[in-house]
């Protein structure tokens, strides 16, 4: 029987709904809409808006000199008409009229047809592709120049304007003979046309693509051909279409405004439109490469033909738009879908991802395991929902396909327990609330008036500014606003202000209090008066605003003012008020108070940039509200921190929508609310009895953790204030409802992405049993019910009755499939259900991502993945946490990965260093069983070399070369489990000892020392660092002198305290230990150590007895210059390596060493860049100087511990 094709048939034409406003480019077989008459008359106002601008065309400086001399009659006619009435002219000067006006509008164009018909048109079109305007900074001159081949075509070299393009609507509805004629004179135009615009022509005659086929072959030897990527628009030969695969940087099928990195194109959609609704699925493989973008990827998904899906899914890991391109499209045709799949898993070279970026060929086998996981799911996917697909698809597969969907189609389903069987189950999978066919309780309702409630402003005393904000302040504030106007003169006073210098260099100069320390020839060149040095009536113009600013300024204007900064913006700044400059809120906050608060409300408004909104809003405190909620309404993100000094009820719903919504920023929402308890009841409580919905629920979540925190009775007194009995009792009963019965109203429907069949089953503790289809419904119905890191209480109940590594595996199921899904905002519980059951393989698995997502665009969810770390809250989390503030390459995430760390510093009451000591997880070593793994007739077990490396041994004690692999007499249950848990133990101990290590060379380069407590909690009784104790000579230190050496001991393996002698010892309970360092200890006390040591075959972690050290001769003590090195030589690659032995690059030729108030120098020649060095090049010592405060002193003044530190690296280098 034959079987109706599930898909579009390869020649079939193609029906696409268009964007709004959106239509392809016209063609004689699809001529769309007729053009509307034009009333207006363009034509006679050409030019005249240069006339208005200079006055008369005398004060324009015209250059036409590099035109060719053919051209000079019809630009001197031009030119005459500009201000005069126009009567029919040649083509060539209706051109240049066009030019000197900047018009490329498409009614300009119309007007032309309409006035002097099609073949008038297309002679001043091709007339156009002659001349171009060049963009001169100086209004005062028009400049007119020939297509030159090297030069390009300005800004039109590859792409198109509204007026040329429209040509081609025009053409697609002449008449036959009319339509033949031009293109006769386009075609016969093409020879002399420059090369870089001859593809233009061929997009002009979408009805003859033998011009476009042709004009592949052309080259053009000085310049890039970038504009023959337009030919893709329009070929049809294969072999040409072949070579334009190399042609893809213009990015044509994408609309876009101009910007510094690419030209406008306003043509992008309509074009791919065009070629898909002219060729078909013919053209799907050259628009692969732009499958990804939005206006491509927007009409691929409504074409339902496996060609097209298997594109969608080669881009799919481009972006997340193209992720919920191929969701989207899964949904809407699953049969061409899986078809897709099937034969892309049944390739043996899997076709490679094309476009850019340019996978590295070291990262092709990850992307590509990456890509084979993804797509296996997906078929795996499709296939649970609709298992019928596979025999409806399966006619129209190749064997080899067949063969992959016969391997899918076989898998026997998992094992379920039996539903009914529910005694074992936590009591919320068994019978959840809102399945009880019980409707919530509707809660009473009342219309509760606003109460007024004074706002106020809270800063500390000791606010903690930073160091450049300090400056700031020290310098703007020394004194006060008239005295500063008057000494410092208007000019330097408008500089202070804002005005004239570009953003960087403000903060450069202005901000640093650096303004004076420019001399003449800077000011010149750095401010906006300066770059006019050639243009003297804009110079008078210059002078004239600011004078009105200065005018202002005297007369406490603030209106005045703010007008005069956007008016100056907007003459000097390219017509951009927002671009160039920002206002100095360090200085206007020195201004009379209603001026200050006038300018600070008026500059949010206007959404300009600014610096020192912390400060103003210090001085102003109240007074700054009004501003402060705009600025909030416009940058949230940033502006949200600064809402914690200020207690007010317009804050406190927007307050609390953080609180519920947004995990990044709940802790400082936490903060407000407890901060300011009172404010947040008197705004909130009318919301709790009001219509439902999210402001409702964000007014409930808020008031539950003041009801929480012990605000009881605060909440009783503020709600008595509206003197109604009842409304207290209904609050009560709101705020001490069972908090299961704490869920939404509406239920939705799971996501599509929700398959927990696939997935890795919770299992229960009490009998190892998975968790039922039922049961897992409920899990994702809870699950969903987070809101901004807000977990319903019922996800507790599964920690106490679930095994958590199961748990953990299921939500990493659950992540997984969020993001293949394209990872959808709406459906964030998904990721945010790590942070509640993820545990050290989650940490494990989620820090690469983290640290790749910036590099794919994806920063914010990079910042959750930190906020993630963070709430999981295991041993392994800060570790990680730490690492990636180090190791990221995204400056913005070790950014944020140090603030997170520096919170849990902060909570804790710790140093960042004393932090640091406790970021050691325990890797589970408490547990004695934990460095045994069972795979059942075999076992292996695990120990550490002296790096901290995990070394494998089995039961004959044999060590292994690497992870032992699954063999088939192994236990089915325990090992892969024993497996996964052995290679996460591996992988986790080595990132630790990567940290830890290092650490303790610093802490022994640096003498850092601990409390006897600290000492006992961080090396002794931690499970791992006592690895490291025990292989390191520990010293005492007297409290009070902590230089001191009193004595030195080892810690055996029992856990003992050994001196020298091995006799054990007790730690004095009042001192300090630390790791002793060879120069404090005699000879005799380093060798009988050594020699215990190796007695015990112990080898160190770090160098410590073999430490190289360096003592000064009693001459070079005395010296303030160092020359030991004097001829010796080291390579720029050992120098680099100084960096981490706490040297710091300083200039081209030196490095610096900082000890305390002293700094060491060390000289080099000749000297190299940092950033783009030879590391073989060879440097030559040059010096080694001590200073403190700037000024040279002798070596002897240092001590002789720090110093042999600091000089054994140079002495290793350069010995």
């Amino acid at each position: 029987m034959h079987k109706e094709l599930p898909w579009l048939a390869d020649n079939a034409q193609l029906e696409l709904k268009y964007k709004k406003g959106k239509t392809p480019l016209s063609h004689r077989n699809w001529p769309e809409e007729p053009v509307p008459v034009i009333t207006e008359s363009l034509i006679q106002t050409l030019g005249d808006e240069i006339l208005q601008r200079e006055g008369s065309k005398e004060n324009i400086s015209w250059q036409y000199e590099q035109c060719s001399a053919e051209w000079h009659e019809d630009i001197i006619r031009a030119i005459s008409l500009i201000g005069e009435h126009k009567p029919s002219v040649s083509a060539r000067t209706m051109a240049v009229l066009t030019c000197i006006a900047n018009n490329n509008s498409a009614q300009l164009l119309d007007e032309i047809v309409q006035q002097e018909g099609l073949e008038y048109a297309t002679g001043v079109v091709i007339a156009r592709q002659f001349i171009a305007r060049r963009y001169e900074s100086d209004p005062q001159v028009v400049t007119l120049q020939h297509q030159d081949e090297g030069y390009g075509y300005g800004y039109r070299s590859e792409t198109y304007n509204e007026f040329d393009l429209r040509l081609r609507k025009h053409l697609s509805l002449a008449e036959e003979s009319c339509w033949q004629r031009c293109a006769d004179k386009l075609i016969a135009a093409l020879p002399v046309i420059p090369i870089v615009r001859r593809p233009f022509i061929a997009l002009l005659l979408p009805e003859k693509p033998e011009i476009a086929n042709e004009l592949v072959g052309l080259e053009c030897p000085r310049t890039h051909f970038h504009s023959k990527e337009w030919l893709k628009v329009v070929a049809t030969d294969p072999r040409a279409v072949r070579i334009l695969e190399h042609y893809w940087s213009q990015d044509i099928f994408s609309d876009r405004e101009a910007s510094y990195m690419s030209h406008e194109n306003h043509f992008g959609y309509a074009a791919c439109a065009a070629l898909l609704r002219e060729q078909g699925l013919a053209a799907i493989p050259r628009l692969a490469i732009y499958a990804h973008k939005e206006d491509c990827g927007s009409l691929l998904v409504q074409i339902n033909h496996p060609l097209v899906i298997r594109t969608l899914l080669l881009v799919a890991d481009k972006n997340k738009p193209s992720l919920q391109r191929v969701a989207k499209y899964s949904k809407n045709f699953p049969h061409a879908t899986l078809a897709a799949l099937a034969e892309l898993l049944a390739l043996k070279a899997p076709p490679a991802r094309p476009g850019y970026p340019i996978l590295e060929d070291k990262k092709l086998p990850a992307q590509q395991k990456t890509r084979d996981e993804y797509w296996r799911m997906s078929l795996q996917t499709l296939i649970a929902i609709q298992p019928q697909l596979a025999e409806e698809v399966r006619p129209w597969l190749s064997a080899e396909a067949q063969t992959v969907l016969d391997s899918y189609v076989s898998v026997p389903p998992k094992a379920v327990i039996d539903s009914s069987d529910n005694s074992k189950l936590p009591a919320i999978l068994v019978s959840p609330p809102w399945r009880k066919g019980k409707k919530k309780a509707s809660a009473s309702y009342f219309s509760l008036p606003e109460i007024t409630l004074a706002p106020q402003a809270y800063w500390s005393p000791h606010e903690r500014w930073t160091q450049k904000q300090q400056t700031a302040i020290n310098h703007f504030s020394a004194i006060p606003f008239n005295e500063r106007l008057a000494c410092r003169g208007m000019d330097t006073f408008l500089r202070e202000l804002g005005f004239e210098l570009p953003r960087w260099k403000f903060y450069e100069f202005i901000i640093t209090g650096q303004l004076d320390a420019l001399n003449i020839q800077q000011l010149q060149a750095y401010t906006a008066i300066g770059q006019l040095n050639y243009y003297q009536a804009q110079q008078a113009e210059y002078r004239h605003y600011r004078e009105d600013a200065a005018s202002a300024l005297l007369a406490e204007d603030s209106t005045a003012l703010i007008q005069g900064w956007r008016t100056f913006q907007r003459k000097f700044n390219y017509s951009d008020e927002k671009r160039w400059s920002a206002w100095n809120l360090y200085l206007i906050a020195q201004m009379p108070r209603e001026m200050a608060v006038s300018c600070w409300q008026q500059i949010v408004e206007a959404d300009f940039y600014y610096t020192g909104v912390e400060y103003l809003l210090s001085v102003l405190g109240t007074d700054a509200l009004p501003g402060l909620n705009i600025a909030y309404a416009r940058h949230p993100k940033e502006i949200f921190p600064l809402l914690m000094n200020y207690g007010a009820t317009e804050l406190a719903l927007p307050v609390a929508r953080v609180w519920r919504r947004f995990a990044a920023q709940r802790n400082l929402a936490r903060q407000w609310i407890l901060q300011w308890p009172e404010h947040t009841a008197t705004a909130l409580i009318p919301l709790i009895f009001a219509k439902s919905g999210d402001n409702r629920e964000a007014a409930l979540s808020a008031l539950l953790l003041l009801y929480k925190e012990g605000h009881g009775e605060l909440l009783q007194t503020v709600a008595n204030r509206w003197e109604i009995p009842a409304l207290w009792p209904a609050l009560e009963q709101l705020l001490t409802q069972n908090p299961l019965d704490n869920y939404p109203t509406r239920i939705a429907k799971a996501p599509d992405f929700w398959q927990p069949a696939l997935w890795r089953r919770p299992r229960l503790i009490s009998n190892d049993q998975p968790l039922t289809d039922n049961a897992l419904e409920i899990i994702g119905e809870m699950l969903s019910f987070t809101q901004g890191g807000h977990f319903y209480c019922g996800l507790e109940q599964l920690k106490t009755f679930c095994q958590p590594q199961t748990l953990a595996a299921f939500v990493w199921d659950l992540f997984t499939a969020w993001q293949q899904a394209g990872a959808p905002a709406k459906d964030n519980w998904a990721f945010l259900a790590l942070s509640i059951f993820g545990d050290e393989s989650t940490v494990r698995d989620l820090m690469p991502l983290i640290l790749a997502w910036p590099q794919e665009g994806k920063s914010a969810r990079a910042v959750s993945g930190l906020n993630i770390l963070t709430q999981i809250g295991n041993d392994m989390a800060p570790m990680q946490l730490h690492h990636i503030s180090q190791r990221a390459k995204s400056r913005p995430l070790r950014d944020s990965a140090m603030e997170y760390l520096q919170t849990v510093a902060d909570n804790r009451g710790l140093s960042q260093e004393e932090l640091e000591d406790r970021l050691v997880p325990t890797l589970g070593l408490d547990n004695p069983q934990a460095l045994i793994f069972d795979f059942g007739p075999r076992q292996f077990s695990v120990r550490f070399d002296e790096n901290l490396n995990p070394v494998i041994y089995d039961q004959q004690n044999v060590r292994q070369k690497s992870v032992p692999r699954l063999r088939a007499d192994d236990d089915p249950l325990k090992a892969p489990e024993a497996l996964t848990q052995l290679k996460g133990l591996k992988k986790d101990a080595t990132q630790v000892s990567k940290n830890l290590l290092p650490r303790l060379e610093t802490a022994l380069r640096t003498t850092r020392r601990w409390s006897l407590a600290d000492f006992h909690s961080l090396f002794v009784n931690h499970p791992f660092t006592r690895l490291v104790a025990q292989r390191l000579i520990w010293g005492i230190y007297p409290a009070n002198e902590p230089r001191l050496l009193l004595n030195a001991f080892r810690v055996a393996a029992e856990g003992e305290f050994c001196n020298v002698q091995d006799e054990p010892i007790i730690l004095p309970p009042d001192a300090l230990i630390g790791i002793a360092h060879p120069l404090e200890m005699s000879a005799e006390m380093r060798s009988e150590f050594a020699q215990l040591f190796a007695d015990y075959e112990i080898m160190p972690p770090v160098r410590q007895l073999t430490r190289r050290t360096v003592l000064l001769t009693p001459d070079e003590a005395t010296s303030s210059n160092l020359n030991r090195w004097e001829g010796k030589s080291a390579t720029v690659g050992q120098l680099m390596g100084m960096r981490y032995k706490g040297w710091e690059p300083g200039y081209e030729d030196a490095f610096f060493y900082k000890l305390g108030e002293y700094r060491l120098v060390l000289k080099f020649s000749p000297g190299f860049h940092h950033y783009n060095a030879d590391s073989k090049a060879l440097m030559s010592f040059s010096s080694l100087r001590v200073y403190r405060d700037n000024k040279s002193v002798t070596f002897a003044e240092i001590d002789a511990f720090d110093l042999s530190e600091a000089l054994s690296t140079p002495d290793v280098i350069f010995h």
